[in-house]
């Protein structure tokens, strides 16, 4: 997820059983290769994945709320399963594992099309007034999304840094878990630097949002109903120009509802998200966080 800095400028916020998971993931790759329209052939198979985790724990939010493991983690979502989290130990940790997925997935004016290279990358992360721990300050995918990263790894033989060689590992563990069904893959870092304890909570909060929308297809229509006839054009306007201060490629009608929806609904803490942030009166962010609440079911 991509949350503002507390600052003047605000900035963004937003594991595996082994040999026998290849094939799965192979399989899922060669979906996505497809999906993408391409007419190459897949790619070839992963070599095997670098870390074995043990079984993921399934835990309630507040229990993940309250948990700082010291080395970065895979957990489950009990209130919905579908949903893996990735807790980090600092914003460093998550930033090696998950920046160059956000810039093939959502970040304004970098390529959907190839993975950036290291120097790419530093370069648009410096043009932003960010460092790689306060580009994104928490992360989410559907699962698909980190498919497709993969797969153009693999196609264009982009050597995989070891903190993404974990979060490949980490990739396959779920979709392992998952039986191949989809799901989401969010992330957040431990209180350090830029992101104290309540302001971790609000990322975590924001990202979990992210996750029921990418996994529950009713809570999704829902989403895009309310953004396409509850929300009035002046308060998308809104909506966009925040967003787009913010980073997020502004001509992505989905990515910019879901967003609104996840600062709205899911970011309580005021120096991350408020009225006066997007700019409209408290009583119009109001009837939009009822709105889009109505539509929130949980498994």
């Amino acid at each position: 997820m991509r949350l503002p800095r507390p600052t003047a400028r605000p900035a963004r916020t937003g594991l595996v059983r082994g040999a026998a998971a290849l094939g799965v993931i192979g399989a899922a790759l060669a979906a996505t290769w497809a999906w993408m329209g391409t007419a190459s052939s897949p790619p070839h198979a992963l070599p095997p994945p670098v870390a074995v985790a043990p079984a993921v724990p399934l835990l309630a939010e507040a229990e993940l709320m309250a948990l700082f493991p010291d080395r970065p983690t895979l957990l489950r979502l009990r209130e919905n399963p579908r949903v893996f989290v990735l807790l980090f130990p600092s914003l460093a940790a998550q930033g090696a594992a998950m920046n160059r997925a956000a810039a093939l997935v959502e970040k304004a004016g970098l390529p959907r099309d190839r993975l950036l290279d290291g120097v790419e990358l530093a370069a648009a992360i410096a043009r932003s007034g960010d460092t790689a721990e306060t580009w994104y300050l928490g992360h989410d995918y559907r699962s698909a999304d980190l498919a497709r990263f993969l797969a153009l790894a693999e196609r264009d033989r982009v050597a995989l840094t070891e903190a993404e060689l974990w979060l490949r590992a980490q990739f396959v563990e779920a979709l392992t878990l998952s039986g191949g069904e989809p799901f989401a893959l969010v992330s957040v870092a431990n209180p350090g630097g830029a992101l104290d304890a309540a302001m971790r909570s609000a990322v975590l909060r924001h990202e979990i949002g992210h996750g029921h929308y990418f996994t529950l297809p009713g809570f999704t229509e829902h989403v895009q109903r309310v953004w396409r006839t509850g929300f009035s054009e002046a308060e998308r306007a809104a909506y966009r120009a925040y967003l787009g201060r913010e980073g997020y490629d502004t001509g992505n009608d989905e990515l910019m509802a879901n967003e609104a929806m996840a600062y709205t609904l899911f970011t309580p803490d005021p120096r991350l998200f408020s009225p006066a942030l997007v700019g409209l009166p408290p009583a119009a962010v109001e009837r939009l966080r009822e709105l889009l609440h109505s539509g929130l079911a949980l498994p």
